[in-house]
């Protein structure tokens, strides 16, 4: 009788414990849809801007000035892209905005993420005095406002005689700090020092270490990092702006052109297109290698 009891006692417990089970699953899959929707929400109020914009780009200007906003162009007009691409601003055309953008784009990131590589390698793979310090300085740099910092770098730049000038864009991107900093030290410590000490058995030398071992090695974490950095640089308004106006980027160019284009909406969404266009080429086309390598906030070696 009692073994009878304590049976059905268990199998009422067990029962209890399934259906809370099964309600904390309903929960858990309720709670994971509603995110879904939200996300898809968000997704669609991000996606119907731009696929206007897209669809605008190729109106004509009196089309769209007549009240076909919202519709689809009558006859598409892919010449708004050349046009704009033509159009100067200050003696300087849309298309020569768009190449200091690559240039600067390409250059600032090369200069940003190398220098980032080597100081971040150097701080993560070998002990000296003084890299706690140099570790907590770079943390210190993202918290500081950018805003906190530019009338030292107006006055240090007026200075070195360097203002308005591609020079001073560069010199201002190379700083070796910050996110990019912070993402490659994570990931070469997470490589182990037995291939260095292999290599250094086979007669290589420091360099030879971090040229043809390490940097293979984190080769995709680099990417990551450089694809990223591109992408802030390419839309960077800011220094530009401040430091080299007189050489304009695309960024720069087209706060100038929506004052220049108030009633040929199509062609600023054109333009528009010309500086999204490639970001997003760009990011389809890498978008593995990030999410491959980022990882938590951090990235893997």
């Amino acid at each position: 009788m009692k073994n009878k009891n304590l049976y059905k006692s268990v199998t009422r417990r067990i029962h209890r414990l399934e259906e809370k089970g099964q309600g904390r699953h309903l929960v858990y899959k309720s709670i994971k849809w509603i995110m879904f929707g939200v996300f898809v929400i968000y997704s669609i109020s991000l996606l119907v801007p731009f696929l206007w914009m897209l669809v605008s780009s190729f109106k004509s200007v009196k089309e769209f000035n007549a009240g076909n906003i919202f519709g689809f162009p009558k006859e598409f007009h892919f010449d708004n892209i050349v046009e704009v691409l033509k159009f100067k601003i200050e003696g300087q055309s849309v298309l020569s905005m768009l190449g200091m953008s690559i240039l600067t784009t390409v250059l600032g990131t090369v200069i940003s993420v190398g220098l980032s590589t080597i100081s971040a390698y150097c701080v993560a793979m070998y002990n000296f005095p003084g890299r706690r310090l140099i570790l907590g300085a770079a943390i210190f740099t993202m918290i500081v406002p950018i805003v906190g910092t530019l009338p030292a770098q107006v006055r240090m730049m007026e200075t070195f005689g360097i203002m308005d000038s591609l020079v001073g864009v560069l010199f201002l991107y190379s700083g070796c700090f910050g996110f990019n900093f912070i993402m490659l030290h994570s990931a070469f410590k997470t490589i182990s020092w037995s291939y260095a000490e292999a290599a250094q058995i086979d007669g290589a030398g420091r360099f030879r270490i971090l040229f043809q071992v390490m940097i293979p090695i984190a080769k995709g974490p680099i990417i990551a990092v450089s694809i990223l950095q591109a992408i802030v640089l390419w839309n960077d308004y800011s220094t530009p702006f401040l430091f080299m106006n007189s050489l304009k980027t695309l960024a720069v160019g087209l706060h100038s052109l929506e004052g220049e284009m108030q009633n040929k909406y199509p062609m600023l969404f054109a333009a528009v297109m010309v500086a999204v266009i490639p970001v997003v080429i760009v990011f389809a086309i890498f978008q593995k290698t990030i999410i491959k390598n980022t990882v938590a906030g951090g990235l893997k070696g």
